[in-house]
C-alpha cells in the first residue's frame, strides 16, 4: 500500500540518544568478547548524555530559505569549538589520564578528518575517542534542536551528513509502521538521518552488482553491503531484524563481519570515531 505521508528525507537526532547507546552497549557487551571495552564505551555514552543535557541552547536556527546545498552547520566551527572544550573536559573524567582539552585540541584534525571519511591509518587512543565523543555531544545538541522540514528535500551531496557535513557510520532500513524498507544513513557525528534509495551504492552511487555479508546466527539485525564498482562496503541495520539495532554501537559488536568481508577484498566506506585500530575508508 503507497504511504499516504511523504517521508521525510532528513530525520534529525532524539534528545536520549546516548542514554539509548548506552543501555544498548551495556545489552550487547553481555555476550561479546569485547565486553570490557563495549561496557567502558557505555560510561562514556551516560557521561555524553549528561554533558549534553547541561549545555546551553547553540542558538542554530534553520534559515527560512535554507536550500541544502551545503551542510547546516557550515559557518558554525567556532561556536562548536568553544563547547567542545568544555565538554571534552567533562567527559575526561572517565579516563584513565586523558589530557586536559587544551593539549587534546591538538587531536581535534585527525578527529574531523576521520568523521569526514578521510582515508586514515594506524592505531588511535583513548583520547582521540574522547575527543571525537566531545565532539559528537556538541554537534548532536544542535542538530537535535532543529524543527526540520516534511516531505522531500533537495540534498546536493547524499554522501555527506546535511547538517554537519560528516560521513555515514552505516544505514538503517526501516521497520516502522508505512516506512517499512526506507533505507537511512546514518552521520557519524551528530546522528541525523537521511533517506538514501536502496537500488544503488551509497558509497559511489553505481546501480550494479553488489553483494550482501553478514553472520545470521551471530549478528542478524547487521549486513555488509559491498560493491563491485568501487570495491568498499558500508553496513546495513534492518529493524524488522531488532528494533534497538543503533549503527554506530552495533557496529563495534559485528567487527568479525568486517573481517569476513575484507577477506573478500573490500574495503571499509564508513568511520566509526570509537574504534581503535586504524581503518582504511575510502568512499
Amino acid at each position: 500500500m503507497p504511504l499516504s505521508v511523504e517521508p521525510s528525507t532528513v530525520v534529525a537526532p532524539t534528545g536520549d540518544l546516548f542514554q539509548r547507546r548506552a543501555a544498548r552497549l551495556r545489552q550487547l557487551a553481555s555476550s561479546s568478547g569485547a565486553a570490557e571495552w563495549l561496557n567502558w564505551l557505555a560510561v562514556l555514552a551516560d557521561a555524553q548524555h549528561a554533558a549534553m543535557a547541561g549545555l546551553a541552547d547553540a542558538g542554530l536556527a534553520l534559515p527560512a530559505d535554507f536550500d541544502w546545498q551545503s551542510p547546516l552547520f557550515a559557518g558554525a566551527e567556532s561556536g562548536f569549538d568553544a563547547a567542545w572544550a568544555d565538554v571534552y573536559d567533562t567527559l575526561r573524567q572517565v579516563g584513565p589520564d586523558l589530557p586536559p582539552s587544551r593539549d587534546a585540541a591538538a587531536l581535534l584534525p585527525a578527529a574531523r578528518a576521520l568523521l569526514a571519511g578521510a582515508a586514515t591509518t594506524g592505531q588511535r587512543t583513548l583520547a582521540d575517542v574522547v575527543v571525537a565523543a566531545a565532539l559528537q555531544v556538541v554537534h548532536t545538541h544542535a542538530a537535535a534542536r532543529l524543527i526540520l522540514p516534511k516531505g522531500h528535500l533537495p540534498l546536493a551531496d547524499r554522501h555527506a551528513c546535511p547538517c554537519c557535513g560528516s560521513a555515514p557510520v552505516g544505514a538503517v532500513v526501516l521497520a516502522e509502521q508505512g516506512k517499512g524498507g526506507l533505507r537511512y544513513l546514518e552521520c557519524s557525528l551528530c546522528a541525523t538521518r537521511w533517506n538514501a534509495v536502496r537500488a544503488r551504492c551509497t558509497l559511489c552511487d553505481d546501480p550494479g552488482v553488489v553483494a550482501y555479508f553478514g553472520i545470521e546466527d551471530a549478528f542478524p539485525a547487521v549486513r555488509a553491503e559491498a560493491c563491485d564498482h568501487c570495491h568498499g562496503y558500508i553496513k546495513l541495520y534492518f529493524q524488522k531484524d531488532d528494533r534497538q539495532v543503533e549503527p554506530l554501537i552495533d557496529d563495534l559488536a559485528s567487527l568479525a563481519i568486517d573481517v569476513l568481508v575484507g577477506e573478500q577484498g573490500y574495503a571499509r566506506g564508513a568511520p566509526n570515531p570509537f574504534l581503535l585500530a586504524g581503518e582504511a575508508v575510502d568512499g
